[in-house]
């Protein structure tokens, strides 16, 4: 999972979890921020993450 959780940080440009948290409150309507956080509700509740 740490390679995964690196990649993400690296794609953001940043650095930590509290980087990335800051970056998306930043820019909340980035497409890319907006992919993420559906994926984290789907991971979080369960849901099919491959439609």
């Amino acid at each position: 999972m740490r390679n995964k959780e690196q990649s993400i940080l690296d794609y953001f440009g940043v650095h930590s979890h509290k980087e990335l948290l800051e970056f998306m409150q930043e820019h909340p309507e980035d497409k890319d921020v907006l992919l993420l956080k559906e994926l984290l509700i789907r991971m979080e509740y369960g849901g099919n993450t491959d439609e």
